[in-house]
């Protein structure tokens, strides 16, 4: 099950709290990659990320007795890797390995996979133009898929905030891609 529901995530999750080892690798195998990569946009680092996201269910598993006073466990499981990747950051981000200057290989694409590539290129940027927390309040509800009260028991915020929080980046999004068009209709006529 690829994308359960919060229902699915609750049922697993009350049943894990009674030592259920079946609920529990449901439950890793329907959230491990969606973690790993939540927690790649923190780290920057996919091998981390998985170590991070696997940690974080060791902990479940190890507190799993305390798990039926937690209102949403899916927000919890997030939380736990959120603050999991803020250690990492913290506690790597003076250390370098000398791989972060490596390019990658360049591999050829048509007109229409590059053009692609570049929106994507340009839309990535944008939203890492965005505030820290509201980028982070808009990657949890676009990318991650949790709802407001999710993403406000992650982040520590209310509910509202986290709606101003997704609004805001919305429109700047908007704007940046309004402008972007303008400034692509603009050379294509040959005014620029």
């Amino acid at each position: 099950m690829n994308n359960p529901t919060d229902k699915q995530i609750n049922r697993w999750v009350e049943q894990i709290s009674e030592s259920h080892r079946e609920s529990f690798d449901r439950l890793f195998r329907a959230l491990y990659p969606q973690l790993v990569r939540f927690s790649v946009r923190y780290t920057g680092n996919k091998a981390a990320a998985a170590d991070l996201a696997q940690d974080a269910f060791v902990v479940l598993w190890k507190k799993r007795h305390e798990l039926k006073q937690i209102d949403s466990p899916k927000a919890y499981i997030y939380r736990m890797v959120r603050n999991r990747s803020l250690n990492y950051i913290r506690d790597h981000s003076s250390k370098t390995t000398g791989l972060e200057a490596m390019e990658e290989p360049r591999v050829e694409m048509n007109d229409d996979e590059e053009q692609e590539e570049r929106q994507m290129n340009l839309l990535k940027g944008w939203i890492s133009d965005l505030p820290d927390r509201r980028r982070e309040a808009f990657e949890l509800s676009r990318f991650e898929g949790l709802d407001h009260d999710e993403i406000a028991d992650v982040m520590g915020i209310s509910s509202n905030t986290v709606n101003n929080h997704i609004v805001a980046a919305l429109e700047y999004l908007k704007e940046r891609h309004l402008s972007y068009r303008e400034e692509e209709n603009s050379k294509a006529k040959g005014y620029d």
